[in-house]
């Protein structure tokens, strides 16, 4: 049942063109969807509210494969954004397990709130 449930909320952001939030519920999954997740954000467009997800992402590759989107498409400002944030110390792949899990589950929370408030709470 929840994964239906997931799979239908994939598919709805992927109907109105939310290509960021297909990213990041791709990554959600375990183990993450990259290639869903990747292909969605080489379809993001500036109207996809990217400087209001981006400090959500939790996973390092993400980042990186937006970074080099960025650089394709010659976005120079978001891509140093981009990669200002991956000089996050919470995202270091060298932390504790315990602190990346903490600060993944942090990041989930704050993205599906912010996801249900866009969706939903109108």
């Amino acid at each position: 049942m929840l994964e239906a449930s997931f799979y239908n909320l994939v598919k709805a952001c992927m109907n109105v063109n939310a290509h960021i939030e297909v990213a990041l519920l791709c990554c959600m999954k375990t183990p993450p969807d990259y290639g869903t997740s990747f292909q969605a954000l080489k379809r993001t467009t500036d109207h996809d509210s990217l400087h209001v997800y981006y400090p959500l992402f939790w996973d390092v590759n993400l980042l990186e494969c937006a970074i080099a989107q960025h650089h394709k498409r010659g976005e120079t400002l978001l891509r140093d954004f981009v990669i200002g944030l991956m000089g996050q110390p919470e995202i270091n792949e060298n932390n504790p397990p315990i602190l990346l899990k903490r600060t993944t589950e942090a990041k989930k929370c704050v993205f599906l709130r912010t996801l249900f408030f866009k969706f939903f709470a109108k």
